[in-house]
């Protein structure tokens, strides 16, 4: 992430912050932070942190950086080689870079004493709590806040470091997954008001036990004067009045008369609650928009921070009943005429655009299509509008948009600052609706970030290609998520092949290859040569590997650099003589080899002949010799997957002699890396794994896939009355019944008819009645008695409801399941 800090910091000042002596060859002063080498901005004015991780390694993009112009560097290694290497370079040689990008935060924060900040810890709830708060204190507050979930041991500083002059109040979150992580945290954010939400199970592998976790959660509070929490949880409860005798307790309770804050009464109706608190002696009503008992949590945990910072907003009922939903995700999916839509029409501001317009750069680059952005106004800020605009003008310019919509009174008035640039001007999104002008984009990658007021969640509607409402959302924060697991499995850096095969088994291989392209994966590989080819089409420049070639597709795999698995002699020689023909030499093959699965593969035994053959033939060359483990996930049948890696390795030596060079070699494959990392030899393939599923149930994988729907009717019938077709369903009693769009065609299968399988309504588990259609099918919702046309139903997702549960009803894997889902079913991404 880059990060714009103001006031510059001189090389001198950063050299005394890290506490330690540069090697310096300029002397440009500092105003862009990065973290995250795909992010550059300002190469002049940037200091990059190489830190490393799990993960990665951000020393192995020093080269790059400089080639772009970055001349300053926080690096933790360093050779004399190096530093000549790259002349006119600022070198930070610190024992740890992320130590180093806290110490930076603390002197920024340090700068600005009067600011005064807030904060924010606990297990579950802090963005919620922290986006809710910002809804309503920056009404009384110039306010900054840390953008998305940014809560870690970077996130928190690069949070600390977009404090301005003007600001006046800082909300900031803070999350640890071990010990030892929040005593770093607390001096970056010197919170006065510390907020603890609720504890929970979550994070908890890192701790030996709840009370240990709490009492390191509580480290953020050191020095804070104020202290809100709640009296219903007895651990916190009881940690905190220990820990903390001398400080003042804000607290709230469902139970407790007594707490500062008192909810007597919570009534829910339908999408609102109607509260009746009690503060400092005065009862109060207030209507919220929120029925979820989590956010009714969150909202109780709000209204302790209002009644100390801003106890007026108390009588405002409107600040309360407009409280909006927070979205912490940004959507992807397909639009008309070519065109990807990234939807963030519901906030808008200036941490919150730079993070989308950087995933805007990524998501465009990736494809070679140009950045298009629609734009609202800027609300409550705080700022000037010369001020404001200006900055955004500047943001813009830094990352190369090709359009911009602009829409809204203030950005209009301020058109002057955005010369030079293609830009257009609306008052109002139906100005912008009624423009020709968006009928005219095609084949570009469009962000639409706007307040939520100017609803431009209708413009994301009109350009939408397809409604369907039955929707496969993918979470692409979890692809990462399990890509960086397995890489952290493996040796440091080690390839990855990534199998995006069957469309993505199912969930779309184009998204899935620009984000894996983003977080540089070695190679992809797909089946057959169109799905490399349509990749390629696209824009997608990664390594491709083809696992089921055919001879008929060769000049496809010329034309479109595609590397093909090679498993028999006829398509060898037969690869040979095309490429010869083609005036073509050492073009990558992947040779495979059977050691005991039994599919494709060359014998063990013909790998001699092979690298001979190759020897004669220079017109190919082999990049990767494989094969694949037949039982890797089954433990009773360790001995055989040992076999088949000595076959394997016995193979490659032969195949290397023969050849007289050392191709890279890959056996493992999902299950492979979890249980025998020993082998990874070379290079890993990864495959659904990546989709959220462990073949072992290794802890930690996260569900990448969440397929809903809604329903479309209902209606009240009598015991004893037949269902769907055949007559096959019958009510047992007086019951409702729900219509709900999806069916076999759809990828439903007959197979879950008849009570097989439940969909949750409401949190209540529903089973299907009656056969399921081809277009749809019914379901029992007699038991959720609130349950109406419209509302959300969950087929599988997350722990609620896994996949695994829909695969077990109908006898099958998830692969079937996921790869036999529909192409009408609407597709749509997310990022956290």
């Amino acid at each position: 992430m880059d990060r714009l800090v103001s006031p510059a910091f001189a090389p001198e000042a950063l050299a005394h912050i890290f506490s330690i002596k540069p090697l310096l060859g300029h002397s440009t002063s500092i105003s862009h932070i990065l973290t995250d080498s795909r992010s550059l901005i300002q190469p002049e004015a940037t200091l990059f942190f190489a830190i490393r991780t799990e993960s990665g390694d951000g020393h192995q993009y020093i080269e790059a950086l400089y080639s772009a112009g970055v001349r300053s560097f926080v690096v933790e290694r360093l050779t004399g080689q190096e530093s000549t290497r790259y002349p006119g370079a600022n070198w930070y040689v610190v024992p740890s870079s992320i130590t180093a990008l806290q110490q930076l935060a603390r002197a920024h924060r340090e700068r600005f004493s009067r600011l005064e900040a807030l904060g924010i810890t606990g297990s579950n709830g802090k963005t919620i709590v922290k986006e809710l708060l910002y809804q309503l204190l920056a009404t009384r507050y110039t306010t900054v806040r840390s953008p998305r979930s940014y809560n870690s041991q970077i996130g928190v500083p690069l949070s600390v470091l977009s404090i301005t002059e003007e600001d006046e109040l800082g909300l900031f979150e803070a999350g640890i997954s071990r010990t030892g992580e929040m005593v770093a945290l607390e001096p970056v954010i010197q919170p006065k008001y510390g907020v603890f939400t609720s504890l929970g199970s979550a994070h908890q592998e890192g701790f030996s036990s709840l009370e240990e976790k709490l009492e390191e959660k509580l480290l953020l509070f050191r020095h804070s004067e104020t202290l809100f929490y709640s009296l219903d949880d007895a651990l916190v409860r009881e940690a905190m009045q220990r820990c903390f005798p001398d400080r003042k307790h804000i607290t709230w309770s469902r139970r407790d008369p007594k707490a500062t804050l008192y909810i007597s009464e919570c009534v829910t109706r339908l999408e609102q609650s109607e509260l009746s608190i009690t503060y400092a002696g005065r009862d109060y009503q207030l209507t919220i928009p929120f029925a979820d008992q989590a956010y009714l949590e969150d909202v109780y945990c709000c209204l302790a921070v209002v009644s100390a910072l801003a106890p007026e907003l108390l009588l405002e009922s409107s600040a309360w009943r407009s409280l909006t939903s927070i979205s912490m995700r940004l959507e992807v999916k397909d639009g008309l005429q070519g065109n990807t839509l990234i939807d963030d029409a519901y906030s808008c501001d200036l941490q919150s655009l730079s993070i989308a317009l950087d995933f805007l750069r990524r998501r465009s680059s990736a494809t070679s299509s140009r950045p298009v952005l629609l734009l609202s106004d800027i609300e409550g800020s705080g700022r000037r509008d010369a001020d404001l605009y200006a900055e955004v003008a500047e943001l813009l310019r830094g990352y190369g948009i090709a359009e911009i919509f602009a829409v809204g009174p203030h950005l209009s008035a301020s058109q002057s600052l955005f010369e030079g640039m293609h830009i257009h001007f609306f008052a109002s999104t139906e100005e912008l609706l009624a423009s020709s002008l968006l009928r005219g984009l095609h084949d570009s990658c469009i962000l639409i970030k706007g307040a939520r007021s100017f609803a431009l969640d209708e413009v994301y509607r009109r350009l939408s290609s397809r409604e369907h409402q039955t929707v496969l959302d993918i979470d692409l924060s979890a692809v990462v998520h399990n890509l960086n697991l397995y890489r952290s499995l493996l040796p440091a850096h080690h390839p990855l092949i990534c199998m995006i095969k069957a469309d993505g088994y199912g969930t779309g291989a184009f998204e899935l290859a620009r984000t894996l392209q983003e977080h540089r994966v070695e190679y992809l590989a797909v089946a057959v040569a169109d799905e490399g080819r349509e990749l390629r089409d696209r824009g997608i420049r990664t390594h491709i590997m083809i696992m089921n070639p055919e001879l008929s597709v060769a000049e496809t795999l010329f034309s479109h650099h595609l590397e093909p698995e090679v498993y028999s002699f006829e398509l060898l020689e037969g690869l040979a003589e095309r490429a010869r023909l083609a005036g073509l030499s050492a073009f990558p093959i992947h040779i495979k080899v059977d050691s005991g699965m039994h599919r494709l593969g060359f014998a063990p035994s013909e790998l001699s002949a092979v690298g001979s053959y190759l020897r004669e033939h220079p017109e190919l060359r082999v990049s990767s010799v494989f094969s694949h483990l037949a039982s890797a996930d089954e433990p009773e049948l360790r001995a055989f997957t040992e076999g088949q890696a000595k076959a394997f390795l016995t193979a490659t030596e032969l195949l290397s002699e023969a050849l007289g060079y050392q191709p890279k070699r890959h056996l493992l494959n999902t299950a492979g890396i979890e249980r025998f990392p020993e082998y990874a030899l070379d290079m890993a393939r990864l495959g659904i794994g990546l989709y959220g599923i462990s073949p072992t149930n290794y802890p930690g994988i996260e569900p990448i896939a969440r397929l809903s729907t809604v329903i479309l009717q209902t209606r009240e019938l009598p015991a004893g009355e037949a269902v769907g077709y055949g007559c096959r369903g019958l009510t047992t009693r007086p019951s409702r019944i729900a219509v709900i769009p999806i069916g076999y065609a759809d990828g439903f299968s007959r197979r879950l008819s008849r009570g097989a399988y439940s969909v949750l309504v409401h949190g209540h588990l529903c089973p299907t009645i009656g056969n399921v259609c081809m277009d749809a099918c019914m379901i029992d919702i007699t038991d959720v008695p609130e349950a109406r046309s419209g509302d959300p139903v969950l087929i599988f997702g997350g722990e609620e409801r896994p996949l695994t549960a829909l695969a077990e009803a109908c006898d099958t894997i998830p692969y079937e399941i996921l790869t036999g889902l529909s192409g009408r079913i609407q597709r749509r991404y997310w990022r956290e």
